[in-house]
C-alpha cells in the first residue's frame, strides 16, 4: 500500500509520523526546496499534545517550547475579563505550550526516517480511477494507492476535487511575529490576548528572549505592507494598549513581520472522493480565534493513521475519518469564526466580556476537558 501526503506542514508530518507510528510508510511531498526558519509562533493546546505524545515527541518539544501558566483575554492595558486561574491544562497535566511553529515543523521532520520528506516536488494535478492514483508533479509523475491532501488552505487538491469550495474572509487582518524582547517576569509563561476597540493584540514567550506576537485589526482583504512603515502603522494601531506591546512591536524585524488575512473554508460536504482524502487545513480551514487551527490538522493525523491500521482493505476508511472528525471540527471552526465576529463588535465584546465574567471556572472547565479531549476509535 503506497500513501502520498501532499504538504510537509505540520499536518502533514504528523500524519507520516502517526502512520509509521502504527507500522505503516507513506511519502511526504512538499513543494519547498527546504524547511527554512519560517512563521511565528503557536499556542499549542493540550490536545495536540496528547497527540505528539503519543508519537514520543512531548519531551523534544518541553525542551522547545514555553508552558503558559494561564491565558486571558484582556482589556487594553493587560486587566483579565476572566473568572478562575485561566484554564490551560487537561487532567493529564498537559498545559498549553507556545512555540516557534518552525521548530515543531523541524521536530516534526527530524523523527522521520530518512527519505519519507520529498522537497522541492510541487504538485500541479491528479488522475484517479477506481484502483491507482497518478500524481502529477513538476518534474515526475508517482503512481499510489491512496493521497492524503495536507496542502493548507489554499489546497491544490481540493480545487481539482471540489471546484466549487470556497474561501470565506471574515473582514479582518492579522500581522504576526517574533520579538527579540525579554518580558518582565509578571508577564512571562502567560499567554495575553489584549482587547481594544475594533483592535486585538496577543503575545507569549517562544523562549526566555523571543516573543510570539499577533495584532487583529480589520482590513480590506489582499493588501500588502510596505515594510518601511509596518513597524510605525502598527504601534501607531497600539499606541493606547499597555506600552508592553510597543515595545513588542518595536523589538521585531520588520522584515519578518508577516500579513495574513483571516479566513476560513466554507464548509464541504464531504472531504474525500475515492481514496484521495483532505485532511487539516485543507478540509476545514478555520480562523485561528479558538487556537486549534494546528490542532486539528494534528487531530486528523491521529484518527486517520488509526483508521489506516484498522481496516486497510476497507472502503469505508474516510467515511469513517468523517464520522468521527466532523462535530468536533464544525464546533471549532463555527465558535472561532462567531468569537472573531463578536471581538470586534462593541456589543459583541460587552456581551462576550459579560459572559466571560460571570461564567463559572467549573463550567469553562467541562467545556475545554471536552475540547482536549480525543476521540475513541473502536
Amino acid at each position: 500500500m503506497e500513501i502520498a501526503i501532499i504538504g510537509g506542514g505540520i499536518a502533514g508530518l504528523t500524519t507520516a509520523l502517526a502512520l509509521k507510528n502504527e507500522g505503516i510508510s507513506s511519502i511526504v511531498y512538499e513543494r519547498a526546496d527546504q524547511l527554512n526558519e519560517v512563521g511565528a509562533g503557536i499556542w499549542l493546546q493540550p490536545n495536540a499534545l496528547k497527540v505528539l505524545s503519543h508519537l514520543g515527541l512531548k519531551e523534544k518539544i518541553l525542551e522547545n517550547a514555553i508552558e503558559l501558566d494561564r491565558v486571558d483575554i484582556t482589556d487594553h492595558q493587560l486587566r483579565s475579563f476572566q473568572k478562575g486561574k485561566g484554564i490551560v491544562q487537561d487532567k493529564e497535566g498537559n498545559q498549553i505550550l507556545s512555540i516557534h511553529r518552525a521548530k515543531l515543523q523541524q521536530i516534526l521532520f527530524q523523527a522521520l526516517p530518512k527519505d519519507t520528506v520529498k522537497l522541492g516536488h510541487e504538485f500541479k494535478s491528479f488522475t484517479q480511477n477506481s484502483s491507482k492514483i497518478e500524481l502529477e508533479f513538476e518534474h515526475m509523475p508517482v503512481v499510489v494507492d491512496y493521497v492524503l491532501a495536507a496542502d493548507g488552505i489554499n489546497s491544490k487538491i481540493r480545487k481539482q476535487l471540489f471546484p466549487k469550495s470556497a474561501l470565506r474572509h471574515s473582514g479582518q487582518t492579522c500581522w504576526r511575529g517574533i520579538a527579540k524582547i525579554r518580558l518582565p517576569k509578571e508577564l512571562q509563561n502567560l499567554g495575553r490576548e489584549a482587547w481594544g476597540y475594533n483592535v486585538r493584540f496577543g503575545f507569549s514567550q517562544v523562549s526566555e528572549d523571543s516573543v510570539y506576537w499577533f495584532a487583529v485589526a480589520k482590513a480590506k482583504p489582499f493588501q500588502k505592507d510596505d515594510k518601511s512603515t509596518v513597524k510605525s502603522q502598527l504601534k501607531e494601531k497600539f499606541k493606547k494598549f499597555n506600552p508592553i506591546v510597543n515595545e513588542i512591536i518595536e523589538g521585531t524585524d520588520e522584515q519578518k513581520i508577516i500579513r495574513g488575512d483571516l479566513m476560513d473554508l466554507r464548509r464541504l460536504e464531504k472531504w474525500h472522493h475515492q481514496n484521495i482524502g483532505l485532511i487539516g487545513d485543507a478540509a476545514h480551514a478555520t480562523t485561528p480565534n479558538m487556537g486549534q487551527g494546528a490542532g486539528q490538522g494534528i487531530e486528523d493525523a491521529y484518527v486517520i493513521a488509526k483508521l489506516f491500521s484498522q481496516n486497510q482493505a476497507s472502503g469505508n476508511l474516510f467515511e469513517d475519518f468523517e464520522k468521527i472528525r466532523r462535530t468536533k471540527v464544525d464546533y471549532v471552526v463555527n465558535n472561532s469564526w462567531r468569537f472573531g465576529k463578536m471581538a470586534h463588535s462593541p456589543s459583541g465584546r460587552m456581551i462576550m466580556k459579560a459572559v466571560m465574567k460571570m461564567t463559572p471556572s467549573s463550567v469553562i472547565t467541562k467545556q475545554l476537558e471536552k475540547l482536549y479531549s480525543l476521540p475513541e476509535i473502536k
